[in-house]
């Protein structure tokens, strides 16, 4: 029987791959999209027949909204992919109506907050000597213990979002207090090497599958203060031992029983440093994982809903070397990295 999946942020990437992916087996899911953007909506009328206008998930309305179009389209399982929207269906996980394949709340409850991350894995893995920024005195703390320059980033957001590389009090406490964000700042050692993202996805415990991605290149990096907008131009798939012990001890440090997808931000040559920790959802990426042949949201909809699926013999059984480029205007081209010249003339 075909399963009915609710797929929310439809109006974003993430979703959008998800969706992709999903659509790979056309006849085991019907998708029901919905979004809190009355214009980004149509975007998934590309992928879902029906499509839905929710309240952002900060208005209390939010979890009611999704609840009936669970009693009206008889979905099966729900999908979030904004991490907002994650935080509340997860933290409603019971009133939803529908099966959910979440990480712990407590696990979402952390990892949306990245001095309380920083926090439950210190000691744990390795990370960027981090401090909160309460007042100025923190910011002198920062630059006297960490040295210069040091990464400001707000405690919740993604894409980069007020982030800074300050090289000097000056420059960290204007911007701090341009944003009014005393208590909402961390101030970090700034990291130098390879950008990496990499996935897992768990069940019960057990880890099913897993990927890396090596970021090259974002979109607009040229306006941004550190040149990271979270939005990826170009990046290529990468089966890197080191990369997946990294991103394994990273989760089994964070849960004692991992459930669903965990998404890791990390950076550095050798062994890399945890930045950023996204659970419950996948990223922009997912459906380059799926063109380079590990589809983590099909395996993801199967295992939640506990229906038979073949699993991966190899935990990383993606092709690496799978670049993927994009623009803003045109979906994706997924090109072997030894092959991106092929055809290209020189006048």
């Amino acid at each position: 029987m075909m399963k009915r999946i609710l797929l929310t942020g439809i109006g974003g990437n993430t979703a959008q791959g998800v969706a992709r992916s999903l659509l790979k087996h056309p006849k085991e899911f019907r998708l029901i999209g919905a979004d809190s953007d009355r214009y980004n909506v149509r975007f998934g009328f590309s992928y879902a027949k029906r499509n839905y206008l929710v309240p952002p998930a900060s208005d209390e309305g939010y979890i009611p909204a999704v609840s009936r179009i669970v009693r009206k389209e008889r979905i099966d399982l729900v999908m979030p992919s904004p991490d907002a929207e994650v935080y509340e269906v997860s933290k409603h996980r019971d009133e939803v109506g529908c099966r959910v394949f979440l990480p712990s709340h407590e696990a979402i409850e952390v990892t949306r907050d990245k001095w309380l991350t920083y926090n439950a894995l210190r000691g744990k893995v390795e990370e960027p000597r981090t401090l909160l920024v309460r007042g100025q005195e923190d910011i002198s703390r920062a630059f006297a213990e960490i040295g210069s320059p040091v990464w400001l980033r707000i405690r919740r957001g993604a894409g980069g979002l007020r982030s800074l590389i300050a090289y000097d009090e000056g420059q960290a406490k204007f911007w701090i207090e341009y944003w009014r964000g005393y208590g909402e700042f961390t101030a970090s050692e700034f990291l130098t090497g390879r950008n990496l993202g990499w996935i897992g996805l768990y069940k019960d415990g057990a880890l099913i599958a897993m990927g890396g991605y090596l970021r090259l290149r974002y979109f607009m990096d040229k306006i941004s203060p550190t040149g990271v907008t979270g939005n990826i131009n170009l990046g290529v798939t990468m089966n890197d031992r080191t990369l997946n012990r990294a991103g394994t001890k990273v989760v089994n440090a964070l849960e004692k029983r991992p459930n669903g997808v965990y998404n890791i931000d990390l950076k550095g040559d050798g062994f890399p440093k945890v930045t950023e920790i996204n659970s419950g959802r996948f990223h922009m990426s997912s459906f380059t994982y799926t063109a380079a042949g590990l589809n983590l949201p099909y395996l993801y909809a199967k295992l939640a809903l506990d229906e038979p699926v073949e699993l991966p013999r190899r935990k990383d059984p993606m092709k690496a070397g799978v670049m993927t480029i994009r623009n803003t205007d045109n979906g994706a081209l997924f090109v072997d990295a030894d092959e991106v010249d092929k055809g290209i003339l020189i006048p």
